[in-house]
C-alpha cells in the first residue's frame, strides 16, 4: 500500500494595535478550543505558526495557553514555525530588518518553548525568490507556499506531493506546497471529503510516498462566520482528527521538519513572485481588478480551465502602494525611520543609555512593519483606522526616542529637508522637530499630509481618501437585502456577500483629492455645506490639487504660490495665488498658520468664495470623550453641518490633545465626516476615516482684486498619564 503523509499547519496572527476585545474573541472561539481538542488527540501531529505579537498577547491574558502548548511541544506532537515577529510582508522591509525580525521570532520561541523553529511562516505568502537568501541567513530552512506559486513555475498539480529546493547564490531553501484543495475543503467540507482528497495519494501501481501538505488561518477554526458552531458545537473537528485515526493503515500525520528529515527533495524550482490567488486580484487597479474576476469567471466556464487558470496571475503585494498613496506614504515614513535607526545603531554601546534607547526605539520599529494596515481586500486593514494609527503610533515613539540618541531637544531648531521621499517623483519638504514632524507636499495643492504631533504619538490627520473599489459593485446589488444577517453554518468568507447596515449604498461617494490639511478651494459663492459634503463645490481644480512652486522656504515658514484661472460667465479669468504656511513647536504644543491670498487683474465682480481645508482623525466618532466644541456647545465627532464661530476646537480627552482653529476674517466652519463603505471578512460597513473641516470665507462685493484669508491652528498635549 502506498504511504500518504499528511502536513498540516496552522497559522494565527492579530494585527498590532487590534481592540483586546477581539483578540479575546479570536481566542475564545478558536486559538484555544483548538488546542483543546487537538491535546485530546495526541498521536496527530501538526506544526503552528503564531505571530510574536499575538504571543505577547496570549503570554499577558492567558498564560494557560503557553502552558497546554508546551506540554504538546514536548511530546513533540507540535511543530512551532518562526517567522517575522510581527508578521511583516518580508519583501516590504529592508533586509536588516528582514533578519531582526526573524530572530526575534527564533529567540522568543527558545525562551519560552525551548526550540528554535526550522521553518518559517511567510505573511500573506508573498514570495520573491531575493526572500532565499534573507531566510536561509537567518536560520530557517523551510517555508510552506500556496500551490499556486509552484503552479506559476510551470509544475504539474500531481507533482506537488513532496517538498523542493531553491537556492540565492547557491544558497539552499526547501519549499513546501499548501495544496488548495485541501485549503478549502477544511473544514467546510465533511471529513470523509477530505478523506477522499487525502486518500487520491493512494492511486498508483507501485509503492510510493505522498505528501499533501496545508498551510492556513486558525481563524478559520472558530472566528470566521458560522464556523464556531460547525468546528466545535457540531464536533467537525472532532470527526475530523478521527477519521484520521481510523485510517491509520495509510494516512499518517507527519511534522514539515520531520518530513524534510526523511524525504529528499523532489527537485529544484525558482518560483515566481506571487502570493495567493485573491491577494493578487486585490493588488490590482479597481478597473483592471474587475477585468481579471470577469476573465477568471470566463476562463471557469472553458474546456480544461484549471490548465489555463494556473498561468493567470494577477497583481504583486507592492501595487498596494501604488494603489493607495496613504500605505506608500506609512511605508516610507517607515523606511525613513529604519534608515535613521539603523545608522544611529552604530553608536550604542552595549549597557548604555544609549543602546537601551535603540533597542526601544527598533521594537518599535519592528512593531511598524506589521502587514495588515498596507494593503485591504477582505482582509488586511488599511481601512481600519485604529490599524493604521498603531503603526503610525510606533514610528512616532520610534522617532521620538531617536531624537533622544541624538540628542535633539525641545529647544532645537526645526529641521527642513526636501527631497523625493515617497518615491512619487515629486519633491516633498519634511519637517521635523522634537515635538512635531511632517509632510508637506507642493506638488499635491501645497498641503501637508503626515502631522506627527509626538507628545500624544499620534498622527492627527492619518485621513483616507474614498476610491471606487472593485467591491462596491457588490454593495450596489445588495441594497435590498443590505440589513439581512448572514446565513449560519461554514462557508468560506470569499463566498458571503452582506451587510452591516442598511443603505449602505448612499453613501458611496469618491474623492477627488487625498485628504490633507491646508488644500485650496475657489468655488461659487451660491454653494453651501451639502455641497462640500457631496463634492458639489465646483472648485478650481488648479488650486485644490495643482502643484504650488516653493519661493521661500526656512525652517519656520514655506511660501508657495502658482498661477491659476477661474471659469465665470464662459471666460477664464487669471488669478495669481500665494499660500505661507509659518510653523512654531515648542515642548508640548505646536501652532501652524496658513495665509491664503488671491489677487486678480482684471477685478472680478463673480461672487465667489474662498476655503482651506484641514482634516483631523481622532478615530472614534461618537466617543463622549472626543469632540467638536464651538459657542460652548459640544458636538460629536461624527456631526454634519455648519457652525458659526470665531473658534472651532476639538478635544480628545482620549490621546489628550486639544485642537484650536481660528481664522481672519470669521469664517463660516463647514464639517462632515469622512466615511467609508469597505470590506471585512464579517461583510461590508461603514468606517469613520476622520472629519473633513472648511473655514469658508465668502467676498461678494461689486468687484475685487484681493481675497485673503488667515487660518492658524494651535495643537496643545493635555498632559496627564
Amino acid at each position: 500500500m502506498n504511504k500518504t503523509y499528511f502536513a498540516l499547519t496552522v497559522h494565527s496572527h492579530q494585527p498590532v494595535g487590534n481592540f483586546d476585545h477581539v483578540i479575546e474573541e479570536a481566542y475564545q472561539k478558536s486559538y484555544r478550543p483548538f488546542l483543546e481538542v487537538l491535546v485530546a488527540h495526541p498521536q496527530i501531529r501538526f506544526c503552528l505558526h503564531t505571530s510574536g505579537v499575538l504571543l505577547e498577547w496570549i503570554e499577558k491574558h492567558h498564560p494557560e495557553f503557553f502552558k497546554l502548548l508546551g506540554q504538546m511541544v514536548d511530546r513533540s506532537q507540535v511543530e512551532l514555525l518562526g517567522g517575522g515577529y510581527y508578521e511583516p510582508i518580508l519583501v516590504s522591509i529592508p533586509e536588516p530588518d528582514r533578519m531582526a525580525q526573524i530572530r526575534r521570532m527564533a529567540d522568543y520561541l527558545n525562551q519560552h518553548f525551548g526550540v528554535r523553529p526550522k521553518g518559517a511562516w511567510v505573511a500573506e505568502r508573498v514570495w520573491e525568490q531575493n526572500l532565499t537568501r534573507s531566510l536561509a541567513d537567518a536560520g530557517v530552512e523551510y517555508v510552506i507556499l500556496d500551490d499556486s506559486h509552484f503552479l506559476a513555475a510551470g509544475l504539474d498539480p500531481s507533482e506537488l506531493h513532496g517538498a523542493f529546493i531553491t537556492e540565492e547564490g547557491g544558497v539552499p531553501l526547501r519549499l513546501v506546497p499548501s495544496l488548495k484543495s485541501l485549503r478549502y475543503s477544511i473544514p467546510f467540507s465533511d471529513p470523509e471529503e477530505t478523506l477522499r482528497v487525502l486518500r487520491s495519494g493512494q492511486i498508483g501501481p507501485a509503492p510510493s510516498i505522498s505528501l499533501f501538505a496545508v498551510g492556513d488561518d486558525c481563524e478559520k477554526f472558530g472566528v470566521w462566520p458560522g464556523t464556531h458552531e460547525h468546528v466545535y458545537k457540531n464536533k467537525w473537528l472532532e470527526r475530523f482528527l478521527t477519521q484520521i485515526e481510523l485510517a491509520g493503515d495509510w494516512l499518517q500525520t507527519i511534522t514539515l521538519s520531520d518530513y524534510l528529515a526523511q524525504h529528499p527533495p523532489h527537485g529544484r524550482v525558482y518560483l515566481p513572485t506571487a502570493s495567493y490567488e485573491e491577494m493578487m486580484e486585490w493588488a490590482l487597479p479597481t478597473a483592471a481588478s474587475r477585468e481579471f474576476k470577469t476573465t477568471q469567471e470566463e476562463i471557469g466556464r472553458m474546456p480544461y480551465a484549471e490548465r489555463i487558470r494556473r498561468f493567470l496571475r494577477g497583481g504583486m503585494w507592492p501595487n498596494f502602494l501604488a494603489k493607495y498613496s496613504e500605505s506608500n506614504q506609512l511605508h516610507k515614513l517607515m523606511l525613513d525611520v529604519s534608515r535613521r535607526w539603523h545608522a544611529a545603531s552604530q553608536k550604542g554601546e552595549p549597557g548604555t543609555r544609549t543602546a537601551r534607547l535603540l533597542a526601544e526605539a527598533q521594537t518599535h520599529l519592528l512593531a511598524s512593519q506589521c502587514n495588515d494596515a498596507y494593503w485591504h481586500g477582505i482582509f488586511g486593514g488599511l481601512y481600519a483606522p485604529h490599524l493604521r494609527s498603531a503603526l503610525l503610533r510606533n514610528l512616532i515613539q520610534a522617532e521620538a526616542l531617536l531624537d533622544k540618541v541624538e540628542a535633539t531637544s525641545e529647544t532645537s531648531p526645526l529641521r527642513i529637508e526636501s527631497r523625493d521621499f515617497d518615491v512619487d517623483g515629486q519633491p516633498e519638504f519634511l519637517v521635523d522637530h522634537p515635538t512635531f514632524a511632517m509632510v508637506v507636499r507642493p506638488a499635491d495643492g501645497g498641503t501637508i499630509s503626515s502631522l506627527r504631533f509626538k507628545p500624544a504619538d499620534a498622527d492627527l490627520i492619518n485621513a483616507l481618501m474614498r476610491r471606487q473599489e472593485a467591491y462596491h459593485d457588490q454593495v450596489l446589488r445588495q441594497v435590498a437585502e443590505a440589513d439581512k444577517a448572514p446565513r449560519e453554518g461554514p462557508s468560506s468568507i470569499h463566498e458571503r456577500v452582506w451587510s452591516k447596515e442598511s443603505n449602505l449604498s448612499t453613501l458611496l461617494r469618491y474623492d477627488r483629492y487625498t485628504r490633507n490639511i491646508f488644500r485650496t478651494y475657489l468655488f461659487p459663492a451660491a454653494k453651501q455645506c451639502d455641497d462640500f459634503d457631496y463634492l458639489r463645490l465646483e472648485e478650481t481644480t488648479e488650486l485644490a490639487s495643482g502643484a504650488w512652486t516653493v519661493k521661500g522656504s526656512s525652517p519656520a515658514r514655506l511660501t508657495l504660490e502658482r498661477p491659476a484661472h477661474v471659469r465665470l460667465d464662459g471666460k477664464s479669468v487669471p488669478l495669481h495665488a500665494s499660500k505661507t504656511i509659518e510653523i512654531a513647536g515648542t515642548g508640548a504644543s505646536l501652532r501652524l498658520d496658513c495665509r491664503l491670498s488671491l489677487t486678480a487683474e482684471p477685478a472680478i465682480a463673480e461672487p465667489l468664495a474662498l476655503g482651506t481645508e484641514l482634516v483631523f482623525n481622532l478615530l472614534a466618532p461618537d466617543a463622549p470623550d472626543r469632540y467638536f466644541l464651538a459657542n460652548e456647545v459640544r458636538r460629536p465627532l461624527e456631526f454634519n453641518g455648519e457652525v458659526i464661530a470665531s473658534r472651532l476646537v476639538i478635544v480628545d480627552e482620549w490621546q489628550r490633545v486639544r485642537i484650536s482653529m481660528e481664522a481672519n476674517p470669521q469664517p463660516r466652519w463647514w464639517i462632515v465626516p469622512i466615511e467609508t463603505i469597505s470590506q471585512s471578512e464579517s461583510g461590508f460597513e461603514r468606517v469613520y476615516q476622520g472629519s473633513a473641516i472648511l473655514a469658508v470665507w465668502k467676498i461678494e462685493p461689486a468687484s475685487w482684486h484681493s481675497m485673503t484669508g488667515d487660518l492658524s491652528v494651535e495643537i496643545e498635549y493635555l498632559g496627564g498619564g
